[in-house]
């Protein structure tokens, strides 16, 4: 029986072979896989036909690896605009975006910031708020994701 960390790496292979990035994974019920939810992210926009393509031949891989046809749901994906942000990589991914960031231990008593993203060295992120430019350190952030204002902007109005 392969491990988790197989399948992702198998994922992770077929996708760099296709000039694509593994962006997060979620296996539901591993060992008895009911769903693998695949996020992939590209410079070059995704859309339906890439993600149906690769729905296929990803369903095939998993299935290679010894998992019964069928018995699983396959979802291939984009990340998605508001976009968590879970790894060094995903914040390098990020600069220049406007992000949200819950801490675990407050900056001067405040445990949430929103501002662009300059910068990821070494194991900080640098953010730039209304007030400030901020270094946080990557292992005080509770949780992160991109913020997209304008849409949230047009569904208000």
């Amino acid at each position: 029986m392969v491990s988790e960390n197989e399948i992702q790496q198998q994922i992770d292979s077929y996708l760099k072979d296709e000039n694509l990035e593994l962006y997060d994974l979620n296996i539901v019920n591993f060992p008895n896989i009911s769903k693998i939810e695949v996020f992939i992210y590209s410079v070059e926009d995704i859309n339906i036909d890439v993600t149906t393509r690769l729905n296929k031949q990803l369903n095939r891989l998993i299935e290679d690896l010894g998992f019964e046809k069928g018995s699983f749901d396959m979802i291939v994906s984009s990340p998605g605009i508001e976009r968590k942000l879970k790894s060094l990589r995903h914040f390098e991914l990020s600069i220049g975006e406007l992000i949200k960031v819950k801490l675990f231990d407050p900056i001067n008593d405040i445990y949430t910031f929103e501002g662009d993203l300059v910068s990821v060295v070494e194991e900080n992120i640098v953010l730039k708020t209304e007030i400030a430019e901020i270094e946080i350190n990557f292992s005080n952030i509770k949780n992160a994701k991109i913020e997209f204002k304008q849409f949230k902007e047009r569904v208000k109005g």
